[in-house]
């Protein structure tokens, strides 16, 4: 077997350890931060839940949006590019 097969083989075993690294992670914070809490934001009150789940809600909220203003950021610079190329 030459390195390079041997290299790439090793590959999906480290993506394997950083998936169970990730889970380890998040199931310490989430066990770690079990306290309820209640949020109140612009006047709506929020049902009493653990502060674990606020913020993966949070995170999960910012990875579904945050790429939207990206695309949006994109296509405006992406526009400004070719209305100044035919002027």
């Amino acid at each position: 077997m030459s390195a390079k097969a041997r290299s790439a083989a090793k590959i999906p075993y480290v993506g394997l350890i950083l998936l169970i690294l990730i889970v380890l992670l998040i199931v310490a914070f989430v066990l770690e931060n079990q306290e309820v809490v209640s949020v109140n934001f612009l006047g709506w009150l929020m049902p009493k839940l653990p502060v674990s789940l606020y913020m993966l809600l949070s995170l999960l909220i910012g990875m579904v949006v945050g790429p939207f203003f990206s695309l949006y950021a994109y296509l405006k610079n992406y526009r400004g590019l070719n209305s100044n190329r035919f002027s």
